[in-house]
């Protein structure tokens, strides 16, 4: 297996593991109505273990991730701002170490809380436009059904991430989130697939 392709299938493996580990460990913490970050919410339990062995080991692997990855996608133009926008990925979760929320993690709060906000806004909307600027790349031409994929679900970001904020939806906040982990990490095996291919995928393509 490729590098690339393994370091993808241990990030994967480790935000699900991560999650399933927070959620056991974390008193009266629900996957369908909180958000990933009151993992490790300031003064709650477990959270600094969550921080570090959590939100700090993802980013590391994310970024170990990236940085074999993005030379090997090969991408230009617009793609390329887009490559480099993955970044955000990472960031999204080192957030939650520099600036962890506070209880609930509410639209106002903490100085701490305040940054958390302001950086969510930017790695969320940078994860979807990296999504969007990557499928343009004229290697999709060829898999217009991938490249589809990829212009929605970069699309849904923005829309998903102000849905998941509104108080009025509070109860389903952690379930928007976890649409958007599943849209990403689908997003990320078809650009690798598309973009880094396997010998058996060139022959796929050519068939």
């Amino acid at each position: 297996m490729h590098l690339a392709r393994l370091l993808l299938l241990a990030s994967i493996l480790y935000v699900v593991g991560f999650y399933f580990i927070g959620s056991a460990v974390k008193p009266g913490y629900s996957q369908i109505s909180n958000f990933v970050s009151e993992y490790n919410a300031t003064g709650t339990a477990w959270a600094d273990m969550l921080t570090y062995a959590g939100f700090a080991a993802t980013a590391a692997i994310l970024s170990g991730f990236l940085a074999v990855a993005i030379p090997l996608l090969k991408t230009s133009g617009a793609s390329r701002v887009g490559a480099w926008l993955l970044w955000s990925l990472p960031a999204s979760y080192f957030l939650a170490v520099i600036a962890p929320c506070d209880t609930g993690c509410p639209l106002e709060g903490s100085a701490s809380q305040i940054a958390h906000n302001l950086l969510a806004v930017v790695t969320y909307f940078g994860m979807g436009l990296s999504i969007v600027l990557i499928s343009l790349d004229t290697r999709f031409s060829g898999f217009k059904p991938r490249r589809v994929f990829l212009l929605f679900a970069g699309a849904a970001f923005p829309v998903v991430f102000l849905l998941m904020v509104q108080p009025e939806l509070g109860q389903w906040g952690g379930l928007l989130q976890r649409l958007l982990d599943i849209a990403m990490a689908v997003s990320l095996i078809v650009i690798v697939k598309t973009l880094i291919p396997t010998g058996h995928d060139v022959r796929q393509a050519v068939a």
